[in-house]
Order: C-alpha cells, then sequence, then structure tokens
C-alpha cells in the first residue's frame, strides 16, 4: 500500500492511463473463465504498476509471490471477473488522484487475494 500510494502521488496521470489495455486485457481473460490466462493477465497488470516505481526487486519479488498464491481453483469466473474489476477501480481512483479511495481499494484488493 505505501508503494502505491506514493507512486499515485508522483506518477503522472497519462502513465496511469497507459495500464488501461491491461486492465481491460484482465477482464476479458477473467470473461473467459481461464484461470491460467487470467493468472497471466493479473500479474502482468500487477507488474506494469509496480514497474513505475522503478525498483525490479520488489517487481520480481512480488510476481513470485503472486504467482504462489494465486489458486488453479476457486469460486469460479464471477471471482475473476470481481478481481479484474478491482483493477479498473483501482486505475479510475490513480487518474481521478483520488488517495483515499486509491487506499481503500489497495487494501480491499490484498486483503481479497485469492
Amino acid at each position: 500500500v505505501p508503494v502505491l500510494l506514493r507512486l499515485a502521488r508522483s506518477v503522472p496521470v497519462e502513465r496511469w492511463a497507459e495500464l488501461r489495455p491491461l486492465a481491460e486485457a484482465g477482464v476479458r481473460a477473467a470473461s473467459s473463465g481461464c484461470r491460467a490466462a487470467y493468472g497471466e493477465a493479473d500479474r502482468a497488470f500487477h507488474r506494469a504498476v509496480l514497474g513505475l516505481s522503478g525498483n525490479r526487486q520488489l517487481v520480481q519479488i512480488a510476481d513470485d509471490l503472486q504467482r504462489r498464491v494465486q489458486s488453479p481453483a476457486g469460486d469460479g469466473r464471477l471471482d475473476l471477473v470481481s478481481d479484474a474489476a478491482e483493477h479498473q477501480a483501482l486505475l479510475d481512483a490513480l487518474i481521478a488522484r483520488d488517495d483515499v479511495l486509491v487506499r481503500v481499494l489497495v487494501e480491499a484488493h490484498f486483503g481479497g487475494v485469492r
């Protein structure tokens, strides 16, 4: 959360908007119901967000951790679609520079790690 809040204040809005295609790819993968495809789209989005920090080690560690916690089974397609929608909501909050909402969304997203 602290890294993302720091990025929320320092990354230009245009850079956040550039991540929209990754969030949309996640929605498409989630809608397909294919957990493997969604897992890769999800990790790509997270790598891109954390990549804006310039900290390669953080990106690698987070990606490895995320790969380990992603479950091949779950509650189904709705679970994936909900997770993908969180990425879109987060981008909207980042673009709007709404730090309070960014914090709430990030905490909820990581609190619901599947």
